[in-house]
């Protein structure tokens, strides 16, 4: 991938350098022998506050592995079964990590469903789920990579929960140890790296390649050569779809039943439509190129921050005049769509960029992009990014407004939040 050219070398460049990366990449514990630290208290479901500094003796497995106080015990008991979970803070958050592993002791009183993520401004990480079984002490290692991708994040709290507890029985969470094995240092990676919008006119048809080194094949046209001649002395338009083709663009931004995967297919499949149609080549920037960069950056981030898509084309679509379909007449028409590059969200948040380089266009002016977020409209400038926030996972619909020369378009775009 191209750019891990500014990841690799932009973004890690003088840090590494011949210093060595054992410079910049340190263990760090986060609570070991009774350091202070806190719970969120807004979001805790845990019976019981923790005890930070507390003391039931050294307890161990047959001599094998040993939990010695002082170390954080969570108890309680619920009339109803369900879930228990809380965001640890603690002194040295936030830190920002990449790679390495998140490492602790853990012990509870009954058998059990552990749960472990890491919380951040880019939302929840993925949960890793260990099953413990009653009065034994274990000593877990989770690598960073598996909750938060390979990409730096920083992390501001630790999230723990007991999942599964059974109603009307006393439950004790007992962890120590807690440490992070690769914290990146001052002028790291998450402190280095921006983003890297383009400065362009998107109606230019050459982009040099964002995130691939090789630029993206072509779609093959529809038309033969001779046909394109022949059409192209009818009409000005540069892309002539029928009339079938216009309707199921024309249809896609008002659906409200499609799938994650159907709704972000579709901009590709509509903007394949556009540009297999075409009279002209070189009029329009590679649509198919256009998305699987998109693509390639969003896996980059573990599908957690991704370039908004837009095609803004004029193009026209024959449409039959009579019954019988004798006659044929021309008509002017206009996509004006976005579309995200992956179906799938991970973590509670999305970050989305509006980067003029990822706009598939024939005109000059940049559309008005909108995004329904917190009850109110918000508008996303060119060269800017937001943040979405999801309150579950699952399949969530995001509301967003395209404006452009007159034309607006409502659509609602479909994903899954893992």
């Amino acid at each position: 991938m191209k750019n891990r050219m500014s990841r690799c070398a932009a973004l890690i460049g003088t840090v590494l350098s011949l210093s060595g990366f054992a410079q910049v990449c340190n263990d760090v514990s986060l609570y070991k022998n009774g350091e202070a630290g806190k719970m969120e208290t807004a979001s805790m479901t845990f019976p019981e506050a923790p005890e930070w500094n507390a003391n039931w003796g050294e307890m161990n497995s047959g001599g094998m592995e040993a939990l010695t106080p002082p170390y954080i015990r969570l108890s309680g008991m619920k009339d109803k079964a369900g879930d228990w979970t809380g965001l640890l803070s603690f002194n040295k958050l936030p830190i920002t990590v990449q790679s390495g592993n998140v490492a602790l002791t853990v012990r509870a009183t009954q058998k059990s469903k552990f749960g472990i993520w890491l919380v951040g401004d880019f939302g929840n990480s993925g949960v890793k789920f260990f099953d413990l079984d009653a009065n034994k002490t274990y000593s877990l290692k989770i690598a960073v990579a598996e909750l938060l991708g390979n990409s730096a994040k920083t992390v501001t709290h630790v999230g723990v929960g007991l999942f599964d507890v059974p109603a009307h029985q006393y439950t004790t969470l007992f962890m120590d140890d807690v440490s992070v094995s690769c914290a990146l240092s001052s002028g790291s990676i998450a402190e280095v790296w921006t983003y890297p919008y383009s400065d362009l006119n998107p109606k230019n048809p050459q982009r040099e390649g964002k995130f691939f080194s090789t630029q993206t094949p072509m779609t093959s046209a529809a038309y033969s050569e001779e046909k394109r001649r022949k059409i192209a002395d009818s009409t000005r338009a540069n892309f002539v779809l029928n009339e079938s083709e216009h309707y199921q663009i024309e249809s896609f931004p008002n659906r409200t039943d499609l799938t994650p995967q159907s709704s972000r297919d579709a901009w590709f499949h509509n903007m394949y439509l556009i540009d297999r149609n075409r009279l002209r080549d070189s009029v329009i920037a590679n649509p198919k190129g256009l998305f699987y960069e998109a693509n390639e950056y969003a896996a980059e981030t573990d599908n957690r921050e991704m370039p908004l898509l837009i095609g803004n084309v004029d193009y026209a679509y024959r449409f039959c005049s009579d019954s019988a379909c004798k006659f044929v007449q021309m008509q002017n028409a206009r996509i004006l769509q976005a579309g995200f590059p992956s179906a799938r969200v991970k973590g509670s948040r999305l970050k989305i960029f509006y980067d003029p380089y990822f706009i598939c266009t024939n005109r000059n002016s940049l559309p008005k992009v909108e995004f329904y977020a917190k009850n109110k409209w918000q508008v996303l400038e060119p060269m800017s990014e937001m943040l979405l926030e999801f309150e579950s996972a699952g399949v969530q619909s995001i509301k967003v407004r395209l404006s452009e020369g007159g034309v607006t378009i409502n659509q609602t775009l479909f994903v899954e939040v893992k």
